[in-house]
């Protein structure tokens, strides 16, 4: 009779610890996917010069809708390239802030800045960041980021060597996305890849 309590008492306390365990493995989850918050990001394929915008699990597309596809001229490979996360140990860019810039004829009419360090100092960029046969010079001072073209288009073809690291975007889309993103209320991450 003692031997059956005892085998009774065992096998609750092993289903109530395996119901435990079941229940805080499910709290975790919803922790998990809770936490986890559907925004807008991009993706940047660099040397073709094709942006994607995403909604959804950032930097995961299978969880993600493609919103919009974007033909862009990003920095020119070797001398002032659009500078890749992963060379500064991240995995992505936050876009930070928008804002008007209608009186630069560079960069009118909007600017969208990405949160790649910057100095009013030579290189202008990232220190160290060594892509061009040793540190990368930007030539340009200033914040890099998504910008328009001043209705100038041909800045956006093949035989324009492209920007000082920035991504320039045909005036109507940068419109666009001026008008759909809202840095100050979501994170909204800006991934590269090298291809």
């Amino acid at each position: 009779m003692k031997k059956i309590l005892v085998f009774l008492a065992f096998a609750f306390l092993l289903i109530s610890f395996s119901f435990y365990k079941g229940s805080a493995s499910n709290k975790s989850t919803e922790v998990l996917s809770s936490n986890t918050k559907s925004s807008y990001w991009f993706l940047l394929h660099r040397k073709s010069n094709v942006e994607f915008l995403y909604s959804g699990i950032p930097g995961e597309k299978d969880k993600s809708t493609l919103v919009k596809t974007f033909i862009v001229k990003t920095g020119i490979l070797g001398q002032s390239p659009t500078p890749l996360p992963k060379l500064l140990g991240r995995g992505y860019w936050l876009i930070t802030q928008k804002e008007e810039s209608r009186d630069n004829p560079e960069t009118a009419p909007y600017f969208l800045t990405l949160n790649i360090p910057v100095s009013d100092l030579d290189p202008f960029g990232p220190v160290p960041y060594n892509e061009c046969k040793g540190q990368c010079n930007w030539i340009v001072p200033g914040y890099f980021g998504l910008h328009g073209v001043n209705d100038n288009e041909k800045k956006l073809s093949e035989e324009d060597p492209g920007s000082s690291g920035c991504i320039r975007h045909f005036d109507e889309d940068i419109i666009y996305l001026y008008n759909l993103l809202d840095p100050e209320r979501e994170e909204i991450r800006y991934y590269i890849e090298d291809v």
